[in-house]
């Protein structure tokens, strides 16, 4: 069995489940992937900026193969992404838009690693996986209330 045909299975498999099973299914994913580098390098520019929301999204314009984008200062950012880094989907294996939720997720594993006194809400408002020329999230950020 060629290994490309089990991934026909796996985009089968998801394109099955439920929203809220593919976003539990992908949170484990997502938040895997970035354990091995990504994360570091959010947490340098986390600490680079002091954790200052405002500064950390307009540093983040700055990484390679990243755009970024100050909506609303204080609360909404957008990412913009100019390849899919997905390693299954360089490879090949997968290409459905549903994968886009991993990436969905493993954004929000980052910043509530990085931010514990807020909630965080991701959207992705287009993908490469989708025919857009770029991937785009915006991202909406509160401070949860202290008790």
């Amino acid at each position: 069995m060629d290994v490309s045909d089990w991934f026909k299975g796996f985009e089968k498999g998801i394109a099955g489940l439920a929203p809220e099973q593919r976003e539990q299914f992908f949170h484990e994913c997502g938040k895997i992937c970035v354990q091995h580098g990504t994360l570091q390098i959010y947490q340098a520019l986390h600490e680079k900026t002091g954790g200052n929301l405002d500064l950390f999204f307009s540093e983040a314009g700055k990484l390679p193969g990243v755009r970024s984008e100050v909506v609303k200062a204080g609360s909404t950012y957008a990412l913009y992404f100019t390849e899919c880094s997905c390693g299954l989907h360089k490879m090949g294996y997968v290409s459905t838009p549903l994968l886009c939720e991993c990436s969905r997720q493993s954004i929000l594993h980052v910043l509530h690693a990085l931010w514990k006194d807020h909630e965080f809400k991701v959207e992705v408002c287009g993908s490469i996986l989708r025919s857009s020329p770029e991937c785009k999230m915006q991202i909406r950020a509160e401070r949860v209330p202290e008790d």
